[in-house]
């Protein structure tokens, strides 16, 4: 890193770490000049290639790092004030960077072995990209799991010993094979999903403050942690339940549903009913790969209903999002401002 505060604003912005005064302060810098504009986005797609391991060339990419840092050293002009914070806040997940913006199916690390004091096991990771088309995979139990854009599914080759146990980081539609000998284990962040033979979708991206549950068929037991691991909760499911855990209170709650919008991505449809601006630019930013900043926290707050679409253009989704004309917006390198008049 430059060890300069803008860059370690950026930095800050870009891991999900920020303040709301630190992303006002970022604003600031990043209107005040055409020049703060490239600047960003020249650190921005660096961080990219680096987080993402989209490039081999590790050292191409340090110098690339290094040559940005040296030119911010010289914008004595745009330092940041006042100091910025550094400590964190509870507001640290409102700003949704989606990482990378390839569409094609990204498959990752098919040959991870890890190993037990029986014997070797053979882990499997799956990774879909932004944009991407649902993408199914056939366990070896004979369970499917359908993943969503912008998901992460490790499972192993074989399922061995007394359970079958995957790990998810995004979206999926799991159907599970029945077996009473073995049970289905679904760990999430901070959230486990125990189940024998069942159908249920799983919005449970580690990078969201919450992950909601939807059970279609079947029953399950959910147990939910605190950051620490420590087991808060458990709650068994019923059908056309909705669970939605708040990872940051450490609370669950149960609705009664009807899960046809919830499964609906499966078909190309996200669908909101009177839900939050935030919550509703969060999920879109992962979909469609695009970067939401919104800076003002009563239009964050604000509910809508609606509907979007997989094959939407990004110009589209924008004139969704301000129909009103409520907002000034500026969209460049899939990151989209939406400023409030």
């Amino acid at each position: 890193m430059c060890n300069t505060e803008i860059d370690d604003l950026i930095i800050r912005i870009l891991d999900r770490r920020q303040t709301d005064e630190e992303l006002q302060s970022f604003l600031l810098w990043y209107q005040a000049s055409e020049e703060n504009k490239q600047l960003f986005f020249q650190l921005k797609d660096i961080y990219e290639r680096r987080k993402g391991g989209l490039y081999p060339d590790e050292q191409a990419i340090s110098a690339s790092w290094n040559r940005l840092c040296d030119k911010m050293k010289k914008q004595q002009a745009t330092t940041i004030q006042p100091r910025l914070s550094k400590k964190p806040d509870r507001y640290a997940r409102t700003v949704i960077w989606a990482i990378g913006a390839a569409v094609a199916l990204v498959l990752i690390v098919s040959g991870i072995l890890f190993m037990t004091e029986r014997e070797e096991v053979r882990w499997i990771e799956v990774e879909t990209a932004p944009r991407s088309e649902p993408y199914s995979v056939l366990l070896s139990d004979g369970s499917t799991v359908l993943l969503n854009a912008s998901s992460k599914l490790k499972y192993p080759e074989k399922f061995e010993g007394k359970s079958r146990e995957v790990y998810l980081d995004g979206e999926a539609f799991f159907t599970v094979a029945g077996d009473k000998r073995l049970a289905f284990i679904v760990h999430t962040d901070q959230q486990d999903i125990r189940v024998l033979g069942t159908q249920f979708n799983v919005q449970g991206y580690s990078s969201d403050p919450y992950t909601v549950t939807t059970l279609i068929s079947g029953k399950v037991k959910l147990l939910t942690y605190n950051s620490s691991h420590h087991l808060k909760k458990e709650i068994v499911m019923l059908p056309n339940q909705q669970l939605f855990f708040d990872k940051q209170r450490n609370d669950a709650s149960i609705f009664r549903i009807d899960p046809s919008e919830t499964v609906a991505w499966m078909n190309g449809v996200y669908s909101f009913r009177d839900a939050p601006l935030e919550e509703i630019t969060r999920r879109l930013g992962k979909v469609f790969g695009i970067a939401f900043i919104v800076p003002d926290e009563s239009a964050r707050e604000e509910k809508y209903t609606g509907k979007f679409f997989s094959n939407q253009s990004p110009e589209e989704i924008v004139g969704v999002l301000n129909f009103k004309g409520q907002f000034r917006s500026e969209f460049r390198n899939d990151t989209l401002f939406l400023l409030k008049r």
